[in-house]
């Protein structure tokens, strides 16, 4: 009975706290399908022009082993805050969010609407041999949430 009761308060908090940590986006720029993170970076581009740049250090982008993230936006404003969300496309791998840190780039200087973030991550051991993953960049505004979307593959042993 104790037992039952307990699964119904843990299930009823799952419930009320999925909407804290699924964030609403309110635009949302796909990068190309033909882009692969695990060769190099990626960008995705917002209809305004703005873009998003992500790229994931080792290459390979291996399960387990730190991850050296970096973002870089273009066309825009800096946002109040930079995260990278990190889900399973296929199964629920759990919360796995990244708040990353503005860094100074020389190249900022020639181009003020253009600004770099770096931060570190790790990608959890799947029961698959093949995970597809996505990355969201997500650009908090005070007008809402803008992210990038960049889909990527790992594989066990990499």
């Amino acid at each position: 009975m104790l037992a039952c009761l307990l699964v119904a308060i843990l299930a009823t908090l799952v419930l009320k706290l999925r909407p804290l940590l699924q964030t609403p986006v309110a635009v949302l720029a796909q990068a190309p399908a033909s882009c692969n993170l695990r060769q190099g970076p990626c960008t995705a581009e917002f209809a305004d022009g703005g873009q998003v740049m992500l790229a994931i250090a080792p290459s390979g982008i291996p399960l387990v082993k730190p991850l050296q993230l970096k973002v870089r936006l273009a066309r825009m404003r800096a946002p109040l805050r930079v995260e990278v969300d990190f889900r399973g496309v296929d199964m629920d791998m759990g919360y796995n969010r990244v708040v990353l840190e503005a860094v100074a780039d020389p190249d900022e200087r020639r181009a003020p609407d253009s600004h770099s973030y770096r931060g570190s991550g790790i990608l959890p051991l799947c029961v698959r041999q093949r995970m597809l993953w996505e990355a969201r960049v997500l650009l908090l505004e005070p007008e809402g949430i803008r992210a990038g979307a960049f889909r990527f593959e790992t594989r066990r042993g990499d």
